[in-house]
């Protein structure tokens, strides 16, 4: 067998890194499927992804919750629903989501750190108008925060901007 060259070995290992690394992490086609199971969703105002990281953010038709979402009313109870279910919101207006996210990190620090670093492994998705819509969001006193631990999806849920900012990070 004849082995290829030392430089086509090193541009056929470059094509397939680049090939690796433009795959995006998850479509807006499918990010949207998949929160639409829980939420209404209008159109959407921004949506970005690439290997490491994707960042939707919808339109919400009203702020209904769909059944396959479960709803906690304190950290603890969304930190039971996720370990039975995989899955859930809160709605604590006690708290906006960043308080919220700092009391699930002392909780239980497996899941307050992966859903921190989704969010922040997501900001390099995010433009400039797509940044200060989410801090807003993620300090809005009536805000929701949701994860969902299969895909890795952090979600703010800014009732009061009708908005919905879906974040995923490398995993």
């Amino acid at each position: 067998m004849v082995w290829p060259a030392p430089v086509t070995r090193l541009a056929l290992a470059g094509a397939a890194l680049g090939l690796v690394a433009g795959c995006a992490r998850e479509d807006e086609a499918g990010m949207r499927a998949r929160l639409a199971q829980w939420f209404a969703l209008g159109e959407t105002v921004a949506f970005a992804a690439r290997g490491d990281c994707a960042a939707g953010v919808f339109r919400l038709r009203g702020d209904a919750i769909g059944a396959a979402l479960p709803v906690a009313r304190s950290v603890a109870g969304m930190l039971r629903t996720l370990d039975r279910r995989g899955r859930a919101a809160l709605d604590d207006r006690a708290q906006p989501p960043d308080a919220a996210l700092v009391e699930i990190a002392n909780a239980d620090r497996a899941t307050g750190t992966a859903m921190r670093r989704a969010a922040l492994e997501a900001r390099e998705c995010m433009d400039a108008d797509t940044r200060a819509g989410f801090h807003a969001g993620l300090t809005a006193q009536g805000a929701m925060l949701a994860h969902d631990r299969e895909s890795g999806t952090v979600m703010v849920i800014d009732r009061d901007a009708g908005r919905i900012f879906a974040l995923m990070g490398a995993r």
